[in-house]
């Protein structure tokens, strides 16, 4: 056990805790003032935060669990992990508060003249609606169209083209079709092909994940066509993209050739994959994506977080 320190230690401590943690300055400089070696001063500092002598206050706005977000990074090796803390647990506050940090951060990943894709999803239409300024880049659509509404499901497409001002990709075309034939021939219509080999070129990418069979849009144009209780009963549990997931990330080809979108082998190549998904319907589904390695970036709530960590 370390022996309790003087006042006059407790002092030189603090000082030099102070003069490198809030006045940025390097052990070197210190050690030369105070007339001690630079690794005495590490100990110094060290044990200034160990006997509670100073303490150390985030000073970050946004609601992030810094401490969770690391040990998030750090379990999946993600490129960058965000564990936000909504005001409530209600998935309209878990949704906005997810789509606002990912606004902020969206822009800092995305650079000029790059081709980003956009998948469909509220999250992601909120958080386009607060982007305001990005590089110059264009805009593809990732996936079909999944609602009755076909402005709805490109409205976020069209809401972030507006502010790169580079060209927009549309997908006119379902999320998935009646059968493979069917998606055969969509595919190969000249808009629908040109976006689809776009999707090959893919600098950055915004994604969200589906949580089946409650939290899904897929899962819900199957249930209208009555195909839902056939697809989930092959373990899906997730979907992001056009790929289907089962609960520990491995790829299901139950809607093969039927779906319309970003293919898994295009997923895998894009260099950067943001991905913002939460809430309790979720967190299954935002595992899986994590064990499947399609995720670089990840903003989910803190709930969502610590249940992965506790699946890692």
């Amino acid at each position: 056990m370390s022996k309790e320190l003087g006042i006059d230690e407790q002092v030189r401590y603090i000082y030099a805790a102070l003069q490198h943690l809030e006045h940025g300055r390097s052990t070197v400089e210190i050690s030369e003032e105070l007339g001690v070696s630079r690794f005495m001063v590490g100990r110094m500092i060290r044990r200034a935060r160990e006997d509670a002598l100073i303490e150390v206050v985030p000073k970050i706005t946004d609601p992030i669990d810094v401490r969770l977000s690391n040990e998030l990074a750090s379990a999946f090796r993600l490129t960058g992990a965000y564990a936000v803390i909504p005001p409530t647990n209600t998935l309209e506050h878990t949704r906005s508060t997810i789509a606002t940090v990912a606004a902020k951060l969206f822009p800092q990943i995305v650079h000029e003249d790059d081709i980003v894709g956009l998948a469909a999803g509220r999250t992601i239409l909120e958080m386009c609606s607060q982007t305001t300024d990005l590089p110059t880049c264009d805009v593809v659509q990732l996936t079909g169209v999944a609602t009755a509404d076909a402005n709805e499901s490109m409205r976020a497409v069209m809401t972030l083209s507006s502010v790169s001002r580079g060209r927009m990709f549309p997908l006119h075309a379902p999320f998935v079709t009646t059968d493979v034939r069917s998606g055969e021939m969509i595919a190969a219509q000249p808009a629908v092909k040109q976006a689809l080999k776009r999707m090959d070129r893919l600098d950055r990418a915004v994604l969200t994940v589906g949580g089946w069979p409650n939290g899904a849009m897929l899962a819900d144009q199957l249930r209208q066509l009555g195909e839902l209780d056939e697809v989930t009963a092959h373990g899906v549990a997730a979907e992001i993209g056009t790929t289907l997931l089962d609960k520990d990330g491995n790829a299901l080809p139950v809607l093969e050739g039927r779906m319309v979108g970003v293919s898994l082998e295009q997923l895998r190549r894009i260099p950067t994959k943001l991905v913002i998904a939460g809430g309790a319907a979720k967190q299954v589904a935002v595992l899986a994506a994590l064990r499947a390695g399609l995720v670089d970036i990840l903003v989910t709530d803190a709930d969502t977080a610590r249940f992965a960590l506790e699946n890692a």
